[in-house]
Parts: structure tokens; sequence; C-alpha cells
């Protein structure tokens, strides 16, 4: 029995060490990569470490196998940026939201507010929050419905009836955070959005969905994402 164990434990790691020999490889974006040098491509090793060009940017790390998904730092732990919400009444009689940025600090990162997401007391009341306009670029780009710039206070006034909750959404966060309103009377609303950065924070708890030579990106439900063009395996010259 005991030797039976040992056996079954000696050849555990041959076994997915063999594995990661059939995964190995560079995926790239096919045919599409020739023809734009900031294209997408990751290389998985055989000793379980990867090297991902993410938009031009390279990283580095482990990957393993779960199922069908290739796991990208399965040890990490994805971080949150913090949103802390102050109100107040002023006079007006319409509501004022400020934002508070507060970038972490790195000088290789051009760390900068982008947009938040507002919604009150239901998610279909929403409004979008701006440094500068946004104007889709590509098909497949999302498109950004009710957007309302900032000034140059980071402040924006809109008309609002009563609510009472406020639903905050922003880069860096895995979902809205809902503010109860304490006094029904308050009418400014300050968000102070203390941020984590992002290079070192993108690919913890990302994986790829695994189809034969194929690997996807997946979309919110964890299934394939189709609006993005998925990498190849390359063949070996």
């Amino acid at each position: 029995m005991k030797r039976l164990i040992l056996i079954t434990l000696f050849s555990i790691p041959s076994i997915f060490h063999s594995q990661n020999k059939d995964i190995a490889g560079i995926y790239g974006e096919g045919l599409i990569g020739k023809f734009n040098p900031q294209a997408n491509y990751i290389e998985l090793k055989s000793d379980s470490t990867f090297v991902l060009t993410n938009f031009g940017k390279k990283y580095q790390g482990d990957w393993s196998l779960s199922g069908n998904k290739i796991l990208l730092n399965p040890k990490t732990k994805r971080e949150f940026a913090k949103v802390n919400m102050k109100e107040s009444k002023i006079t007006s009689d319409s509501v004022t939201i400020k934002i508070n940025y507060i970038p972490e600090s790195n000088p290789s990162e051009n760390q900068e507010f982008r947009i938040a997401t507002i919604y009150f007391d239901k998610k279909r009341n929403y409004v979008n929050l701006l440094k500068s306009p946004y104007i889709k670029q590509c098909f497949w780009a999302p498109s950004i419905k009710n957007q309302h710039i900032l000034k140059a206070d980071n402040s924006i006034v809109i008309s609002q009836k009563e609510f009472s909750q406020i639903g905050f959404m922003t880069y860096n966060l895995e979902d809205y955070i809902v503010f109860q309103k304490k006094n029904k009377d308050s009418n400014f609303f300050e968000f102070e959005i203390e941020d984590v950065l992002t290079n070192e924070n993108i690919l913890k708890e990302k994986y790829f969905i695994l189809d034969g030579k194929f690997l996807h990106y997946p979309n919110k439900k964890g299934k394939p994402d189709i609006m993005r063009v998925p990498l190849i395996k390359k063949k070996m010259e």
C-alpha cells in the first residue's frame, strides 16, 4: 500500500510536466497580429511560467491549468480600489457630485481618473462621469451613454429627484458600491477614490479559456468573449 502511494506521489509531477508540455507554446492573434505591432500574445512555458504582451506592455508570472482555464498568477489575489462618500447640504436645487481621485504612487504608470458610473436608486437611472468626452473609435469598442463631463474642480451638477441610495462604479472595482443616503436633504456628494496600481493588478485572478489550439478571453459570464480575437497557438518552425 505504501509503495502504491509513493508511486502515485512521484508520478504526479511527471503528469503535470507532460500536460504543461502539451499546452506550452506561443499563442498570438494570428493573421491580424501580423499587421499590428501592439498585438497581444502569450508564451506559456512548460515550467509553468508565462510571458504576456498586452497592448504593448510585457508581464511575467506563473500559470496553471484548472479544467479548461489557463489561470494567470493563480496564487495572487486581486486588489480593489477603496471608495468613500461624504454627503452634505448646500444651497442648490440640484445635485452636485465631486470626484477626489488618489492614485497609487508609481512614476512608471500614468494614473489618472477616467470614468465613474453613478446610479440613483436603480441601475437604469445612471450617469457616466468623465474628464473629457469619449468618442467611439472602432466597431467593437463599448459605447458610453449619458456622458457628463466634469468641470475643472472635478465636479458636476445634475438634475435629480428624490432618491435613497447611490450606486458607484469605477475602474479597479468588481461591482457597484452602494451608499445609503443618510440625510434626505443632502445634495452634495463627494467621492474619494483611493486607487491601486493597474499594472501590478491587471493579471491577478485573470484567465484564458483553453479550446484546443485557441485561448479565448472570457466575458463577464465566464464564457468565450466573441467580441475579442482569440489567441491561436503558433506552429513550431
